[in-house]
């Protein structure tokens, strides 16, 4: 009997838990173009409050309102927040912002740099097979010039073609790109430096122990 008892309360928090997470969740908008989903409780003048789910539950967490740019609730509905405003620096309009924003989520999501981390990969093994205190230049070097260079949005990497006539949408876009091209320069220059002081280090061994 206490054992029927004990499965029914485990079977009840369990779907207790499922209800609650099964349930449409909110998705915040925030100025950086990242995303959070959860259910919004409220928001005070400076405050969101919003319940992130986590391990089968909700976590509370609060965001600064300066941090967000709109609420799409699970209704359909949107509440934005953010305020066009020159004196602290908002010189665009919400719709300019919001395409910003969408330039930098498609950026992030889809701009792919394979020629670009495949040089950074060949100057970090130059860079390592030398063994030399200018081991770690070619790579710093070689993501710092990648920054001279234009960024090309191809027609398959953005969520929807009509969002390229606008000036804000291409900022956003070409923001994030670049970050994120100096950021996978810079890591496969890294790995190409170990890879390239490895081989330096097995092929100076081979020829050591074969004269």
């Amino acid at each position: 009997m206490k054992r029927l008892f004990l499965l029914f309360c485990i079977s009840f928090f369990c779907l207790h838990v499922h209800s609650q997470t099964a349930q449409p969740l909110d998705t915040v908008y925030l100025m950086s173009g990242k995303t959070l989903t959860g259910i919004v409780k409220d928001s005070t003048d400076d405050k969101l409050k919003i319940l992130i789910p986590k391990k089968g539950n909700f976590k509370a967490d609060f965001i600064d309102l300066d941090l967000v740019f709109s609420v799409r609730y699970n209704n359909g509905s949107e509440s934005v927040f953010y305020k066009q405003d020159t004196l602290f620096g908002n010189y665009y309009s919400a719709q300019e912002i919001k395409y910003f924003l969408q330039g930098e989520r498609d950026a992030r999501m889809n701009y792919h740099c394979p020629m670009w981390t495949t040089g950074a990969f060949i100057a970090g093994f130059a860079g390592g097979y030398t063994k030399s205190y200018l081991t770690f230049i070619p790579p710093f070097l070689y993501a710092g010039t990648t920054t001279f260079f234009r960024i090309k949005i191809r027609p398959g990497a953005v969520s929807n073609p009509d969002y390229l006539k606008y000036d804000t949408y291409l900022l956003g876009y070409e923001k994030q790109a670049r970050q994120h091209r100096v950021f996978r320069t810079l890591l496969f220059g890294g790995i190409g430096m170990v890879a390239g002081f490895v081989t330096s280090s097995v092929v100076s061994d081979y020829n050591s122990s074969h004269p």
